[in-house]
């Protein structure tokens, strides 16, 4: 007697995904989770990720190994006007398309939002925009690293390296813009579920990142104007001067963050061997560390000002009281006498240590996979749990070029189509250019 496999949510769903690298495929990954047949396009040398994200063996990099899992690997060299009918079966099959071309591919390669509605009404069109489809950035391809830049994520989450602001890693606003258009997919497919319209529906990199800034990046009419007309004019100065990014982020956190540097509630802590993570957030969590940490803290005083020298010093020295009692012991002491307190923390890990410990053990939070080329590896089980509908991983990543005579079967095409789409070079792999 075998057990019932029950299907994913997205069972039967059809999704096309022309995306390299990481924010879209992320969107691939978690549709795939949830049952969706996930078929990815690369060009005939592979997806960039391949060979561009720490490479174990050719064609084979670690980053395209982890974000493309559950997929099947069709090589397409859409550049071919000869292309157009392999891409109009692909539409006519597909539920869903995972468009992420830079902008100024989609009308030379004829791979707008028109052609494919045109084809087939009901389909939901992801398009993936990096920068907005406005602007002076509005046609350029997007990274990362730049809208870190422009959004202020950098600022707010960077660190110094030298004298510039350090690339923060991991990538969190590629992988949000994943988990954003895997959400935005599902609506879109109620909707033509409920309708039987198709749509398209449009994410970017830039507004991600912005949404990623929260609290940190808005701005109130009632307490900002002074405090940021005051923060704007030392920055120059700062700036004028040399300065590098660690002080003009102090001067930030001054004016705009007043008490980051005198929490001692929400942190990371060094204990005698090693780091602590606290994770008390209210008035009745503050309560408890004090207590048991025997602190008093004078930003509890009524009339308490940051902005006051004094007092900022009494700040100052009661943080580094804390930080030298909870530096006398190691960190499982701290783990007991706060989890006993009722105060939330954890242990602070290393990537190494991750999938190893015991919380992240006991609630299946990574899986092993064993890869058809590279053999087996750890890495995170899909994020999403659903009872009736469970999540898993459908298979490894696919090997480049491993599917597409199987797709194309499976689309229209017969033997001697394919046969002759792959001696003209439509289809399959090749050989990356040399210098690249």
């Amino acid at each position: 007697m075998t057990d019932t496999v029950l299907p994913g949510a997205l069972e039967g769903v059809h999704v096309v995904e022309f995306a390299q690298a990481m924010a879209v495929p992320v969107a691939g990954l978690l549709l795939g989770d949830m049952g969706a047949d996930v078929v990815k396009i690369e060009p005939p040398y592979g997806d960039a990720f391949r060979h561009t994200s720490r490479k174990i063996v050719p064609n084979e990099g670690k980053g395209f190994i982890v974000l493309n899992r559950g997929k099947r690997s069709v090589c397409l060299n859409v550049t071919r006007p000869d292309a157009a009918p392999v891409i109009d079966a692909l539409a006519r099959w597909a539920d869903v398309v995972l468009m992420s071309l830079k902008p100024p591919d989609l009308p030379r390669y004829n791979l707008g939002y028109e052609r494919f509605a045109a084809v087939n009404p009901g389909l939901v069109y992801l398009e993936h925009i990096p920068n907005g489809p406005k602007g002076p950035l509005g046609q350029d391809g997007g990274y990362d690293v730049v809208v870190q830049g422009i959004s202020g994520y950098g600022a707010i989450a960077g660190r110094q390296r030298g004298e510039a602001p350090e690339f923060v890693r991991p990538a969190t606003s590629d992988m949000g813009t994943g988990f954003l258009s895997a959400l935005a997919v599902v609506a879109a497919l109620r909707h033509r579920d409920l309708t039987g319209e198709g749509q398209r529906v449009q994410t970017s990199l830039l507004s991600t990142a912005i949404t990623l800034s929260n609290n940190l990046l808005n701005w109130f009419a009632a307490t900002d104007p002074d405090v940021i007309e005051q923060f704007e004019g030392e920055l120059g100065k700062l700036r004028a001067s040399g300065a590098g990014f660690d002080e003009q982020k102090d001067l930030w956190r001054k004016h705009m963050v007043a008490g980051a540097d005198t929490n001692i509630y929400f942190r990371h802590y060094r204990t005698s061997d090693g780091f602590v993570s606290v994770g008390a957030l209210s008035p009745a969590l503050h309560a408890r560390f004090r207590k048991l940490l025997d602190v008093v803290d004078p930003q509890t005083r009524e009339g308490f000002d940051h902005a006051n020298p004094a007092h900022l010093a009494e700040a100052h020295a009661m943080v580094a009281a804390v930080e030298a009692k909870v530096a006398s012991r190691p960190t499982e002491h701290w783990i007991s006498v706060l989890r006993e307190g009722g105060v939330p923390c954890g242990p602070f890990n290393f990537p190494t240590e991750v999938f190893d410990d015991p919380q992240v053990v006991a609630n299946d939070f990574f899986v092993e996979i064993d890869h058809q080329t590279v053999g087996p590896y750890r890495t995170f089980a899909p994020p999403i749990r659903m009872d009736r509908t469970p999540t898993r991983v459908q298979s490894p990543s696919p090997t480049l070029d491993a599917h597409t005579d199987q797709v194309l079967h499976e689309i229209g095409f017969d033997g001697a189509d394919i046969a002759a789409l792959r001696s003209a070079g439509v289809v399959g792999a090749a050989s990356l250019p040399e210098g690249l």
